[in-house]
């Protein structure tokens, strides 16, 4: 975890920016662009992060925009997830990056389908987890069971409760998980 760099690139707001930079010319796209899910962070890929280093690539993990040490949407109504694109692609332009292959998972592989789909010069190559490709449509979710978290049948601020009620419960357990000696593999 020494090898993690932070850096922060500002776009239309400061975006943190997790990785670990190697160089191995002797590869192809040598860049591999993480994105986390919901409702987590870059944290969630440090492992893939040291192993794909260890490999010879460059991993970079951001906190996507409203997670994490990223700063918010200026105007929260209005995201969506083409913003999620402008700001990986932001991301590319800051590090002088042409050519990534992405990595998402959960609502992190909806930008990382959309990319390469509207600019399909910068992307190698993608892997998508939990979430299978199907073409946006505005009925999309009516078919999901009721309180599935993305559909209607529960919002984030509910959502957001039922987190804070489950850090409540696990308080002590938490404390002791995250302690400073605890080591992790």
């Amino acid at each position: 975890m020494d090898r993690i760099q932070h850096n922060y690139v500002d776009i239309r707001v400061k975006l943190h920016i997790p990785e670990i930079e190697t160089f191995c010319s002797s590869r192809g796209p040598t860049v591999v662009l993480f994105l986390h899910g919901f409702p987590e962070i870059w944290y969630s890929w440090r492992h893939r992060m040291i192993a794909v280093a260890n490999a010879g690539y460059r991993a970079i993990a951001p906190d996507l925009m409203g997670y994490g040490l990223s700063e918010h949407h200026p105007q929260p109504e209005r995201a969506s997830f083409i913003d999620f694109v402008e700001d990986t692609l932001a991301i590319l332009d800051s590090f002088q990056i042409d050519k990534a292959s992405l990595v998402g998972k959960d609502f992190g592989s909806w930008p990382v389908y959309l990319l390469p789909l509207l600019h399909p010069t910068r992307v190698s190559g993608i892997v998508s987890l939990g979430v299978p490709f199907f073409p946006p449509s505005p009925n999309r979710y009516q078919e999901l069971p009721e309180g599935f978290y993305i559909s209607g049948g529960r919002n984030l601020e509910e959502l957001g409760q039922i987190l804070i009620d489950l850090m409540s419960k696990l308080s002590g357990k938490i404390s002791i998980f995250c302690s400073p000696e605890m080591k992790f593999p």
